[in-house]
C-alpha cells in the first residue's frame, strides 16, 4: 500500500499506516502552534542570524518611514559599506534611544520639570 493515498481517492480505502502518518503530522501542527508558526519562526531564525539590515527593514523595525530614516541618515547611527548603508541592532536602540522623551522628568535645572523649561523661540514674532 502507498504512503500517500492518489488525488480523488476513496477516503475509505485510506489504510491504517496513512492515518498514522496523517495523525502524526497533525500532531507535530498542534505541538508547533501550526503551519504559519513554524513558517514564521523559520523566517525569523533567518533575520536574526544576518548582522545588518537596510533602510527598509530597519524602518519596518523601527516602525517608522523609509524616508524619514534616509533624510536623517548623516544624523543616526549607521554602518557604511561603500555606497551601502546598513544598521545593526545596537544602530537601532541608539536611534530610538535618541528620540526618547520623558515630558514628566525633571531637569538638570533647578529641580523644573522639563515642561517648565520649554521658552519660545528667540525668532518667534513679537505680539502687539
Amino acid at each position: 500500500m502507498s504512503a500517500v493515498a492518489p488525488a480523488g481517492a476513496d477516503p475509505a480505502s485510506i489504510g491504517p499506516t496513512e492515518l498514522q502518518g496523517l495523525a502524526a503530522v497533525v500532531n507535530l501542527l498542534a505541538q508547533a502552534g501550526g503551519l504559519d508558526a513554524l513558517l514564521n519562526n523559520r523566517l525569523s531564525e533567518h533575520r536574526d542570524k544576518r548582522m545588518h539590515i537596510g533602510y527598509s527593514e530597519a524602518a519596518e523595525r523601527l516602525n517608522i518611514p523609509e524616508k524619514w530614516l534616509r533624510e536623517r541618515i548623516s544624523t543616526l547611527p549607521h554602518r557604511k559599506f561603500g555606497k551601502f548603508v546598513q544598521f545593526t541592532d545596537e544602530d537601532l536602540r541608539a536611534i530610538s534611544d535618541m528620540h526618547f522623551v520623558n515630558p514628566g522628568a525633571v531637569s538638570e535645572r533647578g529641580g523644573e520639570s522639563a515642561l517648565m523649561s520649554l521658552q519660545p523661540s528667540k525668532r518667534s514674532r513679537k505680539r502687539f
